[in-house]
């Protein structure tokens, strides 16, 4: 059979309109990821979140329940977005650094003062359940889209081992591992009490200085 098209009209090419696709499915994860913060934001977050449901976020992002369910399993997954977000923009900016050969202690302190700033725009009840959920990883494990925190620090502290700026034998996930438990710490310290977000700048950025410090060479330098 021959299909005829209507006058005047011409035919989206295919990549273009999976540029669409996409384009517009992002949009729908972000509106139904500030809808969600929105509703939680009302009063005390915890009891909000507790009491919301995936149909309350569905209509208040303006989209259907099915809508939901194509792009979070749960409330819960919202969450897991916006920790995921964070450790793959740390990630990304590690490989950045890479190209640009830019030395392991500025790029450490690059690194987590981005991650301070992404912390802070969110409520701080949101990034302690984020935190807990997403940072510090589950027990079924992170999928391919949603990195570890631990996994951010491994390739910082691998770039450093390449680079010859710490123990070419530094136990990588164990590193990691002390990393993601300081960073950890500091950010519950500052979503449970009343410090600022230079306060969680600053220290996130010392921590992982005295962490890299006594990682570094047996010698000391």
């Amino acid at each position: 059979m021959i299909s005829v098209m209507e006058p005047g009209r011409t035919r989206t090419p295919p990549r273009q309109r999976a540029t669409l696709v996409n384009t517009r499915s992002r949009e729908t994860r972000l509106a139904l990821t500030r809808a969600a913060l929105r509703l939680w934001s009302e009063g005390d977050f915890d009891e909000a979140y507790e009491a919301s449901t995936v149909t309350d976020i569905a209509n208040a992002a303006g989209v259907t329940r099915g809508t939901f369910y194509f792009h979070f399993a749960n409330k819960e997954a919202i969450l897991l977005e916006m920790s995921s977000a964070t450790i793959q923009a740390m990630i990304d900016q590690v490989e950045a650094g890479t190209v640009q050969d830019v030395p392991l202690r500025p790029l450490s302190e690059q690194v987590m003062t981005s991650m301070a700033r992404r912390v802070v725009r969110t409520p701080k009840a949101a990034a302690l359940r984020a935190g807990t959920l997403g940072f510090a990883g589950r027990a079924d494990g992170p999928t391919p889209a949603s990195p570890r925190l631990s996994v951010a620090f491994e390739s910082l502290l691998n770039y450093g081992k390449d680079r010859g700026e710490l123990n070419a034998k530094l136990d990588v996930e164990e590193g990691a591992a002390m990393l993601t438990a300081v960073t950890m710490e500091a950010i519950i310290r500052w979503g449970a009490g009343d410090r600022s977000a230079s306060w969680l700048a600053e220290t996130l950025r010392d921590r992982a200085a005295v962490v890299l410090r006594g990682i570094g060479h047996p010698d000391g330098g």
